[in-house]
């Protein structure tokens, strides 16, 4: 971008924008001065570059897309309603040092619920994720994508990552995250949705407690459910990629008029 910018007269356009409203605020300058127009995929975003005098572009969320491809397709090829087992999922990341993590703190906190009739799914398999949530009555999820991707699909959640010096940790995160949270659930729907259990907060019997509050139909469960509509509402409608792609043209014909 900032070769194009200075050699050329060619717009720069940015599709998905860096999470530059978590840490390293300052590369606003550089975006400002480089990129001509941004499409973001948070509606949160929006704001946040406002902020910094910068107008930006929101096409909606290609997660939202991912999901309701599935859903369709699940509807278009299912055979008939089969009886279905109980399920906690566990989503414990995609890198090995996550994983290494969180799943052995997430299964020991799960294992007592596997007395009341429940199974204990780790989605450790690529390609595999979609289908434990089109199933699970609940889940314990790392923090990323999936937490979102658990969302739309309606099943509860807690948010579990755990880091080792998790008291600096917990230090660093209040004072220099830039965010009040750390899942895109909550920052999606600017409040708490899914309780988030990070660094020291990440212990057995915390994950057990708020797993307990989730697994079966109540208040909190509840709560939850509401909080992911919400969420999906200011998500929008699927379609991220082509609203990209539509705008981007849009703005393409108003620099071509103005030269």
């Amino acid at each position: 971008a900032e070769y194009v910018k200075k050699h050329t007269r060619i717009p720069v356009f940015y599709y998905i924008s860096p999470k530059i409203w978590a840490w390293r605020e300052s590369r606003i300058k550089n975006i400002r001065r480089n990129v001509d127009e941004m499409f973001c995929i948070l509606p949160f975003e929006t704001d946040f570059y406002a902020r910094h005098s910068y107008k930006v572009h929101y096409v909606g969320n290609p997660t939202v897309d991912e999901v309701d491809e599935f859903k369709r397709h699940r509807t278009a090829t299912a055979a008939k309603p089969q009886q279905t087992e109980k399920t906690i999922a566990l989503l414990a990341g995609s890198r090995k040092q996550e994983i290494k993590d969180n799943l052995q703190k997430m299964c020991i906190a799960a294992e007592p619920f596997t007395h009341k009739g429940y199974k204990i799914v780790a989605t450790i398999v690529s390609g595999k994720t979609y289908d434990v949530l089109a199933e699970a009555s609940a889940a314990l999820v790392t923090s990323g994508t999936a937490t979102l991707e658990t969302a739309l699909f309606y099943v509860p959640q807690v948010v579990c990552y755990y880091t080792a010096a998790g008291r600096f940790v917990s230090f660093l995160r209040k004072h220099l995250l830039h965010v009040p949270y750390i899942s895109l659930v909550n920052l999606i729907a600017g409040r708490e949705v899914v309780k988030e259990l990070v660094a020291d907060g990440m212990t057995v019997e915390n994950i057990r407690r708020e797993l307990g509050y989730i697994i079966e139909d109540g208040h909190k469960r509840n709560a939850m459910l509401n909080g992911y509509r919400h969420m999906a509402k200011i998500l929008g409608d699927p379609g991220a990629a082509d609203n990209a792609a539509r705008q981007m043209t849009e703005c393409l014909k108003r620099y071509d008029s103005d030269k």
